[in-house]
């Protein structure tokens, strides 16, 4: 059964059907991340509360095979059922199993710290996921790009008043009545989805069913062929070993300083409150500009980079604080920036690859690790307590560290596949959509791939990911606005790489830059002719670019350069065809084999006479369309000979004109350039003759003036 979504219609009406959405959604979210602040904070309560913390690794790693058994079944109910049915469930026996574990904790309080740790690590993901697969369904991608990032506040502000709304019952109440709270919780966030569901459902589409198997099996094969997902995957283990590994840490000092019972609660709910205000701040001031000036690889490895560098310190530091403070800046880090870059590992992937598979990397993976990392902690705690917690802290270091080396090869994958995809047409992104530095300058990576298949075929294989660490590292120095560094890479020996000519044109426009981005691209414009002719023939491209992409288009001396200067014969703009006019001139002299269809100069030249003023500037461009369709020479000296002062020349110019040009070209010109001139009965080979030793003449002239202000300045300098 597919699950529905809210149509983006028009009108009032449609406006507040999402509007109304949306607050429901922000609510439950708030609602839904408040429990789980709540739960977690009384979990550990109460549990430290009638445990040693020396058993806290067993109680994690049986925890955690509980919910990789719990997370298939769910992966299995959500594909065959729908995430609103899902939901519906998990939170309904949720509450009433809280309700049970709340009476059991009034008579058998060690074993219902048992059965209320379990149960919130078993449900905690789960409803997580269910909750944003909801909103996946509800919302259609148009509409969700939108409300994304204020459903995401709603859940950080539930987040900190789940926090609060612990530390005072904690005081008030204590630890066993917080499971009711918890209940009541759960109950309202259940109320509040229903409602959601129920909103203008007169609005609501049918979602297709996904095509993708479902088995556990299908998941494991996919994951266990494609080095890609193993690399995720392995990523997630090694978090969560750490996490593990650093909760030890923190639950040891903490119980030693705190005790058991409400201070215990109260701490962690502090705690959890902290982590959720910071987290939101660092969610909303950073982590986009993170994304956008590190990239993805980047900007995963500041988690792992900070915790290593931390650990590392914190061993050597004594004391509670350093201890709290460490965890706290892990969870503040993997909350914001690491959850943002890891929801975009996904991006190159088809959904047909990653339906089946991110319930399984995103839970699976996690619980794994965490098995691990109790294993580990059991295994230290057998040193003494002391030479344990140093150990400890020193293994997270390392285990951070790993991470970090881990990122560094999923940036490189990532780039590999999303090419890899986005040439294979299988994934397919809105520009709009993307916010990090990678994602963008793959896109560009592609969409210049297909252009120069689109202009020569490939003809010697590839490996998806060749070059693709030098042009990536490129292609950030281009974005970086920083001129210098810009300059070197255009400037470099070696070529230019044709995919990253869309990240070069738009420096022409940069006056400090403009000489350096002409040379560099002049080097390859017959192999980028496509990509520099649809920046010239768009009208929404910046002006100043399009002007002067000519520039760079008269070192290609294609047929292909030729037909799209053409073109731009007609543009809008007078400045874009006064250039490409002096580009296919150029070309021209340059090679007098390239074909200009003569009646399509002299078509263009009079449609300019209709629409340019009657300037110099203007004369000389309609001289210069004229002379693509006739012989270039005479035409350049009849303007030459038009602009003297010599009666006689501009006489034998006009004449040649009138006599050379289409009855309606010359019709059109003749007010330009003044009175209509006498014919005088001569060839056109004799004016054309008289034109070209005027010339000569005027070239002798010219020489000997530049020899006279010469000898005169050399007198003056000598006196």
């Amino acid at each position: 059964m597919a699950g529905p979504a809210v149509a983006t219609g028009s009108g009032p009406d449609a406006a507040a059907s999402v509007d109304a959405s949306v607050g429901f959604a922000c609510l439950a979210a708030g609602l839904l991340v408040a429990q789980q602040v709540a739960a977690k904070a009384t979990r550990d309560a109460l549990f430290l509360s009638n445990f040693p913390v020396t058993t806290l690794p067993i109680a994690a790693g049986l925890t955690a095979g509980i919910s990789l058994a719990g997370v298939l079944a769910f992966s299995r109910g959500m594909a065959r059922s729908s995430p609103p049915v899902m939901m519906r469930w998990v939170l309904g026996v949720s509450a009433i199993l809280l309700t049970g574990e709340w009476s059991l904790a009034l008579a058998a309080p060690r074993l219902a710290a048992v059965a209320v740790y379990v149960h919130v690590g078993f449900f905690g993901a789960t409803l997580v996921s269910g909750f944003w697969s909801v909103i996946n369904e509800r919302f259609d991608p148009h509409t969700a790009r939108h409300v994304i990032g204020r459903i995401g506040s709603g859940a950080g502000v539930g987040g900190v008043v789940g926090g609060l709304l612990t530390w005072r019952a904690a005081a008030l109440i204590g630890v066993a009545p917080m499971l009711l709270v918890i209940v009541g919780l759960t109950l309202a966030c259940l109320a509040v989805l229903e409602t959601l569901q129920r909103t203008d459902r007169a609005r609501v589409l049918p979602r297709a069913a996904p095509t993708a198997p479902s088995s556990p099996s299908y998941a494991f094969g996919l994951i266990r062929r494609e080095a890609y997902l193993r690399n995720v995957a392995v990523l997630v283990g090694l978090c969560a070993l750490t996490e593990c590994v650093l909760d030890y840490v923190l639950s040891a000092a903490v119980t030693t300083r705190f005790g058991r019972g409400a201070p215990l609660m109260s701490f962690f709910a502090l705690y959890h409150t902290s982590v959720g205000v910071l987290a939101l701040g660092l969610q909303t001031a950073l982590t986009r500009r993170a994304l956008d000036r590190l990239g993805l690889g980047g900007t995963l490895s500041v988690p792992p980079l900070v915790i290593a560098l931390g650990a590392a310190l914190t061993a050597i530091v004594p004391g509670l604080w350093p201890r709290v403070a460490l965890r706290g800046v892990q969870a503040v880090l993997r909350n914001s920036l690491f959850r943002s870059a890891y929801e975009l590992l996904y991006t190159p992937l088809a959904p047909q690859r990653k339906r089946p598979t991110k319930a399984l990397l995103d839970v699976g993976a996690d619980r794994l690790g965490t098995i691990a990392g109790s294993a580990v902690v059991m295994i230290i705690l057998l040193l003494p307590a002391a030479g344990a917690t140093r150990m400890l802290l020193l293994l997270a270091s390392a285990l951070a560290a790993a991470s970090l080396v881990l990122t560094r090869r999923l940036q490189k994958g990532y780039v590999s596949v999303l090419a890899e995809s986005l040439r294979a047409g299988t994934v397919h992104l809105d520009p709009v959509d993307v916010v990090d530095q990678t994602t963008r300058a793959t896109l560009a990576l592609a969409d210049a791939q297909k252009r120069r298949v689109a202009v020569k075929p490939v003809t010697e294989p590839q490996p998806a990911d060749a070059g693709a660490e030098s042009w990536l590292d490129a292609a950030s120095v281009l974005r970086s606005g920083d001129p210098d560094r810009i300059r070197g890479v255009l400037t470099r020996e070696a070529a230019l790489e044709p995919v990253l000519v869309s990240l070069v044109v738009p420096l022409l426009a940069r006056d400090e830059l403009f000489t350096e981005a002409v040379a560099a691209l002049r080097r390859i414009a017959t192999r980028c002719t496509g990509q520099l002719l649809d920046v010239l023939l768009d009208p929404e491209e910046d002006p100043v670019v399009r002007r002067r992409v000519p520039r760079v288009l008269k070192a290609a001396a294609t047929q292909r350069a030729v037909d799209g200067l053409v073109a731009a014969l007609r543009d809008e703009r007078f400045d874009v065809r006064y250039r490409s006019a002096q580009a296919l001139l150029r070309l021209r002299q340059r090679d007098g084999s390239l074909f200009i269809p003569a009646p399509d100069a002299f078509a263009v030249a009079q449609r300019e006479l209709t629409l340019a003023r009657a300037s110099p500037r203007g004369i000389e461009h309609v001289f210069g369309l004229l002379s693509l369709g006739l012989p270039g020479e005479p035409l350049t000296v009849a303007l030459r000979a038009w602009r003297t002062d010599d009666r006689t020349l501009r006489g034998t110019a006009l004449e040649y004109l009138q006599n050379v040009l289409p009855a309606a070209v010359w019709r059109s010109l003749w007010p330009w350039l003044g009175s209509r001139p006498q014919s005088t009965g001569r060839t056109l080979d004799e004016m054309r003759d008289e034109l070209l030793r005027s010339t000569a003449s005027w070239e002798v002239a010219r020489r000997s003036k530049r020899r006279a202000t010469g000898s005169a300045g050399w007198r003056g300098a000598k006196q």
